[in-house]
């Protein structure tokens, strides 16, 4: 959808699918920066965000999440400054000024 709709943004808060495909995620993130942003279901519970930060932002490998209730390893996609820097608001603030 991304290829036929240039306009078409989305939120990423899957991350249970997403840490456990790392070399493709990370592709997809770095192909994708300018069009993806931050987002959880998790409530304002901090342990939800550190587990997100954690999957977005090191290399960690072969690791669990409870919070995510799934029985597949996760793995961290290690994804660079630039990238989250648009992941994380540059791409909601770019958003928000079109509203």
């Amino acid at each position: 959808m991304f290829d036929r709709y240039p306009n078409l943004c989305a939120d990423i808060c899957q991350y249970a699918e997403i840490a456990p495909i790392p070399r493709f995620a990370t592709q997809f993130f770095q192909n994708r920066a300018d069009r993806l942003v931050y987002g959880t279901d998790g409530g304002g519970d901090l342990r939800w965000y550190r587990a997100t930060f954690r999957i977005l932002e090191t290399l960690d490998e072969h690791f669990y999440e409870e919070r995510f209730r799934y029985h597949w390893p996760l793995y961290g996609l290690g994804l660079p400054d630039e990238v989250l820097r648009k992941v994380y608001n540059g791409n909601a603030r770019t958003l928000l000024r079109r509203a």
